[in-house]
């Protein structure tokens, strides 16, 4: 492959250096700005390319060592070549930057993780079997990079891969393993035959987790949060921010993670969540609470009926954010609150843009980001919505 010399000029998003050559954009991931570089070409475009790093040639003065050995090898990280000052304030500048681009006028703050080491409590490992080797994609590319060193994950983790591996667990059609750890160290995994489940021995399927308004069953075949002191933040800031209301709506409500505390703020929740194995995990969770004024719904959220009245409505979608359907729903529903929990800030934006269209629509009254994830470009964030 041809390389060339470039200066990194900035960010851009999702974190990679920017700079130019030959008239065309050179996006670099783990470049820093003032980083005089040795670039490959991965990519060429009409009018960009996508880099990687060969030799830093001048390194930038925001540029710090890094503490991992398979850093520029392994995908699970973006940004350890920044110390974790300059890693919040650039995922806040870039967060900032995409909502004030979809004409989102109000300044986002940011709450950092507790740690930035061992945080990482839940993790999909991909598996090549030739290898016998569980660990994370490469960068930009297919192998497998061993976890068995990685200062992301939680050490239990690192230990249930090592674990599998040794003692062979692991059939040799299998794809991956999903691993949860909770916080009083409890261990959780499901193996993987693309997308079928498959049993791993007598290793646990569930675990017990309390982030702060009742404990919980989570599955390791099911979505859960990766950084449970975080959760347990964003939780905190929910206290002090939403009142008390009457009827609340939450669409996306996985296995309960926020209807609990929304019971204890609501008179009535409604749940909706389209994956059966996660409503009835939810159902579990508020009657474990006894939380008997939840009622959780295994519906999409876009086929769901609001009810007659609601007060609050509290979503936490995936990546794609809310689709059109969804949010004529919630216009519609005459609820006076939205809170709107994202972690992607290009669909958070413009679905806060498209609320704040509407004449009667929803306006944005406070951002709070979470470094959910250190080490990475990816931030959570809480949007409360009022009109």
């Amino acid at each position: 492959m041809s390389s060339f010399r470039l200066t990194v000029e900035k960010f851009a998003p999702p974190g990679n250096g920017l700079g130019f050559y030959g008239g065309k954009a050179v996006f670099v991931s783990a470049a820093v700005p003032g980083d005089e570089l040795e670039v490959v070409v991965e990519k060429e475009k009409k009018n960009y390319i996508i880099g990687s790093l060969k030799t830093i040639l001048k390194a930038s003065p925001d540029r710090c060592q890094v503490p991992c050995s398979v850093y520029m090898e392994c995908g699970g990280c973006d940004l350890l070549h920044l110390d974790y000052s300059r890693q919040t304030s650039l995922k806040l500048e870039m967060l900032n930057e995409t909502l004030r681009r979809a004409g989102i006028d109000c300044v986002c703050s940011l709450i950092p993780a507790p740690g930035q080491r061992g945080w990482r409590h839940r993790a999909r490992f991909h598996y090549d079997p030739k290898l016998n080797r569980l660990g994370f994609r490469a960068r930009r590319r297919h192998h497998v990079v061993p976890v068995n060193r990685c200062l992301a994950l939680d050490k239990e983790l690192i230990s249930l891969a090592e674990k599998l591996t040794r003692d062979e667990t692991l059939p040799p059609d299998a794809t991956g393993v999903s691993g949860l750890v909770s916080s009083r160290k409890e261990v959780a995994a499901q193996g993987w035959r693309e997308k079928q489940m498959i049993p791993l021995g007598r290793i646990a399927t569930l675990v017990r987790e309390n982030y702060g308004c009742g404990e919980m069953v989570l599955s390791a075949a099911g979505f859960a949060q990766a950084n449970p002191g975080v959760v347990s933040l964003m939780l905190e800031d929910l206290k002090k921010h939403c009142p008390r209301v009457g009827n609340t709506m939450e669409l996306y409500g996985g296995s309960g993670t926020f209807s609990l505390f929304l019971a204890a703020i609501s008179r009535q929740v409604t749940v909706c969540e389209s994956d059966r194995a996660a409503a009835t995990r939810g159902r579990e969770n508020a009657a474990r609470n006894g939380r008997d004024n939840v009622r959780v719904i295994h519906v999409p959220s876009e086929k769901v009926r609001f009810p007659a009245a609601v007060d609050l409505v509290f979503v936490d979608p995936p990546r794609s954010g809310l689709s059109p359907l969804v949010r004529r729903k919630i216009l519609a529903s005459g609820a006076s609150r939205l809170v709107y929990v994202s972690c992607n800030p290009a669909t958070l934006a413009r679905d806060l843009a498209a609320f704040a269209q509407e004449t009667e629509g929803f306006r944005v009254r406070r951002l709070t980001a979470f470094d959910m994830y250190p080490g990475t470009t990816h931030l959570e964030t809480i949007a409360y919505l009022s009109r």
